[in-house]
């Protein structure tokens, strides 16, 4: 049977198959918010999840998800290593960087997404930073397979599809090693190879039926350019209400933060009560925070539970963090580890309610110091809890429902997709 063939039965025996997409990040916040997007779109659907890290999936296997690996989009080893290889001006290069100039990767994935949504019969794809599954979705539509697309994530990782070219989003970063031609090109003429038509514009990567950005205004980077009302709340754990005060400093860091010592060490000597999750740490970094007095989660705590006990967050500037912090009111310090969750802390601290570390500055000392400062600072604390009033006032009492109402009209013809065949 090909792409283009085949009749999948009766709406009782065949609801819609819904493939989670994700290629790029190995951070819990990608796993969350396909997980949201999967409760919003209601109960009884077959769920296949399809990840490039197996870390926190216990989220989408809760909801009865069969979950896989999928190949990853990520720097190559030599660019870990030497930053300076690759570029950094824009999503391009860090799509480039990821992989989109390596003709193996760009072969691999797209073969990998082509067959496992013909394979698995999928008839809504939910892609959350996953260029190739889009691009591997948008070729089998064009040949007659009845498939949904839905693309979603934060702001910044997904870019509006009309855009010419991707613009510089840091004005001190703008390294290309890359050109967005020459990637639209590899990426074309591979495509060409597996029968898809070419892209006219490398920003056509993010095209779907349904686009779903999930961000507030002030760190989504293109705001100004999406249709009015598109921006939906960021994915933030749960609820998310106001600060109520306390005493201590919450700490988040998701994924290798702390093999860095310079943190692990501030952690540490922090002289104030500190509570966090971790799951990323070395099991002797939790041990040593341990016997400082820290207390660690071994479980991803409630956004209620930080807002009743916190004063401060310390994480790595992720959106979702800072989305959550920013909803509750409470000051922040970021320690970005890449340029996405800079670009995040910047505009959280151009709003008054963040103060950063970049890498060059980032000295054990330094962080205590910034800190300390931040948590005695009234004009931060003021701002954070102005804004939070906004925040949660855009936000409403369900956000929940707004996210399933956005994806409402996705399943109709998603369902009418499963009746039609491929």
């Amino acid at each position: 049977m090909t792409a283009g063939q085949g009749a999948r039965g009766s709406a009782a025996a065949c609801p819609p198959r819904v493939l989670l997409a994700s290629e790029m990040g190995a951070g819990r916040g990608h796993v969350t918010s396909l997980a949201a997007v999967a409760r919003a779109l209601g109960p009884g659907l077959p769920l296949l999840a399809a990840l490039p890290s197996l870390r926190h999936v216990d989220t989408l296997a809760a909801l009865g998800a069969r979950v896989l690996q999928a190949p990853a989009l990520r720097y190559a080893p030599e660019a870990r290593a030497n930053p300076a290889l690759a570029g950094n001006a824009s999503w391009g290069d860090y799509l480039a960087a990821c992989g989109l100039a390596r003709e193996a990767a760009v072969r691999r994935g797209l073969a990998f997404w082509r067959k496992l949504i013909v394979d698995e019969d999928i008839s809504l794809l939910v892609a959350d930073y996953a260029p190739l599954a889009l691009r591997a979705a948008q070729g089998l539509q064009a040949e007659g397979w009845q498939i949904v697309t839905v693309a979603t994530g934060t702001g910044y990782g997904l870019p509006p599809a009309e855009l010419d070219r991707f613009p510089q989003l840091l004005a001190d970063h703008d390294r290309v090693i890359h050109p967005e031609p020459e990637v639209l090109a590899l990426l074309n003429r591979i495509g060409t190879e597996q029968g898809l038509a070419p892209l006219p514009r490398l920003p056509a990567l993010y095209a779907a039926d349904h686009v779903v950005p999930r961000s507030f205004a002030f760190l989504d980077p293109y705001a100004a350019l999406r249709p009015p009302g598109s921006l939906l709340p960021p994915e933030t754990g749960g609820r998310v209400p106001e600060a109520v005060g306390g005493a201590a400093v919450f700490a988040y860091f998701s994924t290798q933060e702390l093999a860095d010592p310079e943190v692990a060490d501030a952690l540490a000597a922090l002289p104030l009560p500190r509570f966090g999750y971790l799951p990323g740490a070395a099991p002797e970094v939790l041990a040593r925070l341990a016997a400082s007095g820290m207390e660690i989660s071994p479980t991803p705590l409630h956004p209620a539970e930080i807002a009743a006990r916190a004063r401060l967050v310390l994480s790595a500037g992720q959106h979702g963090t800072l989305s959550m912090a920013a909803l509750a009111g409470l000051p922040q310090v970021a320690l970005p580890q890449h340029l996405e969750q800079l670009f995040h802390a910047r505009r959280a601290e151009t709003a008054g309610i963040a103060r950063l570390l970049w890498r060059p500055e980032r000295r054990a000392g330094a962080i205590v110091e910034l800190v300390l400062a931040a948590c005695t600072d009234p004009a931060l604390a003021d701002a954070a809890r102005a804004l939070g009033a906004v925040l949660r006032a855009e936000v409403g009492p369900d956000p929940e429902a707004k996210l399933a109402r956005r994806l409402a009209p996705a399943l109709p013809a998603a369902r009418a997709a499963s009746l039609s065949g491929g």
